[in-house]
């Protein structure tokens, strides 16, 4: 039973050494895949590879120069630091490929999100968007939406301007009475009036034809 064991100890270590040469003096099997169109036409591997080291931020910053940020977007102007490129930054993923991933735990955890992405709720849940959202996916897990009898949804949603149109209220007055009878005024923001919480699209209300 030693010998075998040995027997395949060497063995591994041979098939080892064995591709490890291979991929030494074969160029096409050393090949990692295509660049970026960009990276393409202006770089070879010397450009960014240093033997037995692999790139850096130096190589990066050949090239790449971010020390000036009022020219920079505001979405990336955290590039000032000129650091931790490699941390969201990969690579040979083909001429179309997508080569930045973006790592949120690099940055200061004192950001604002709004300083960098655009508020779709347009200041309703605050500036900090991790209250809600996750850094690492955009998903909400587990949200739970109040109950149907907590009835400040203006407090989250914005009637859109469609809501707005005289012709929208006539509609929903002609229908008003048969769902809310004794009620004179039907307000906007009250969205409990025809939405549902666990599904927006489906309405309490459902209009006559021809209304």
């Amino acid at each position: 039973m030693a010998l075998i064991k040995k027997i395949l100890s060497w063995l591994v270590l041979l098939i080892a050494v064995g591709g490890a040469t291979a991929l030494f003096y074969s160029e096409e099997a050393a090949k990692p895949g295509h660049l970026r169109e960009t990276h393409e036409q202006s770089a070879t591997c010397k450009t960014c590879h240093q033997p037995w080291k692999g790139v850096s931020d130096s190589a990066c910053r050949q090239c790449h120069f971010f020390d000036n940020v009022s020219q920079l977007r505001p979405g990336i102007r955290f590039h000032e630091a000129e650091h931790l490129c490699l941390e969201c930054h990969t690579e040979h993923r083909g001429r179309k490929g997508q080569i930045s991933d973006m790592d949120h735990t690099l940055l200061n955890p004192d950001l604002i999100c709004s300083q960098c992405h655009f508020d779709p709720h347009s200041g309703l849940f605050g500036p900090d968007c991790r209250e809600c959202h996750g850094i690492t996916t955009w998903n909400i897990e587990g949200f739970q939406h109040p109950s149907k009898e907590r009835r400040q949804c203006q407090r989250c949603h914005k009637a859109p301007q469609s809501h707005q149109a005289a012709g929208f209220k006539k509609r929903i007055m002609q229908m008003h009475e048969k769902v809310f009878p004794g009620e004179d005024a039907i307000i906007i923001k009250d969205c409990w009036r025809c939405h549902i919480t666990h599904d927006w699209r489906h309405l309490l209300m459902v209009h006559e034809a021809g209304t």
